[in-house]
């Protein structure tokens, strides 16, 4: 294995944002790259001008992707542990984190809450069907897909919980689903769920939800299985950000 896999040192991390009122943030993963083998979920609190500025731009672009990133280099686990770092809100059009706008810079960002934090493991076994983890506030709900090892793909979607045997307090920690009449492919072409699509999913204890999706904001396999580094690019916006 390359260095570059075997040995995590800090890095820029990105964060794709869902939700309005309660902000949602699925980082950035890569399998060939240490510092960004892990799958995390957390949401995050920023000043009320900064959540404004945020909301604003994601209604006048509903179809763009918003990714928070730190703005000085570090551990993802150390970001995670200490819940704060400065950051700066990108705008990214069709993925492209070579040309992104930035929103605002130079921010404090709060992690409030960890939903999900996982390394990858090159040994784990896929699961039998398409798995997600759902998580919703209020009226807000969203899935990202259960990412076990390379090849596999990196999607997060919003989704609109049609009826549901799971709680409000199951929902708002996160819930890992399993997706029925959904053939998975680890390798896809395009987003496995679109916008429009109704889909069964099946909870621990039997438990079961009916999901509308309404939109997704990151669909990914080449950066996710490939050995680029999103950060580089990530590390040039910050620095136009600064000028």
């Amino acid at each position: 294995m390359t260095k570059s896999h075997d040995e995590e040192t800090p890095d820029i991390h990105g964060f794709v944002l869902m939700g309005d009122r309660l902000v949602y943030g699925g980082h950035l993963a890569m399998f060939t790259m240490a510092a960004h083998r892990y799958q995390v979920v957390a949401t995050f609190g920023f000043g009320a001008d900064v959540q404004k500025a945020y909301v604003d731009a994601q209604q006048a672009a509903p179809t763009a992707t918003f990714v928070v990133v730190n703005d000085e280099k570090l551990l993802l686990q150390e970001m995670v542990a200490d819940r704060r770092f400065t950051g700066t809100i990108l705008k990214v059009v069709d993925n492209d984190l070579g040309h992104p706008t930035t929103i605002v810079a130079g921010v404090p960002v709060e992690i409030t809450t960890v939903l999900h934090n996982r390394p990858f493991r090159d040994a784990d076994e896929y699961p039998p069907a398409p798995r997600y983890l759902l998580f919703a506030h209020g009226s807000e709900a969203h899935v990202t897909h259960y990412m076990t090892k390379k090849p596999d793909y990196q999607l997060l979607a919003d989704v609109r919980v049609v009826e549901s045997d799971l709680t409000s307090a199951e929902l708002a920690a996160g819930v890992l689903v399993d997706l029925q009449d959904v053939e998975e492919d680890h390798s896809p072409t395009t987003t496995p769920i679109p916008p429009g699509t109704t889909v069964r999913a099946l909870g621990a204890q039997g438990k079961k939800a009916t999901l509308e999706v309404t939109g997704t904001r990151w669909f990914d396999t080449e950066e996710l299985n490939g050995p680029t580094n999103y950060s580089v690019r990530l590390l040039a916006a910050l620095d136009a950000a600064s000028v």
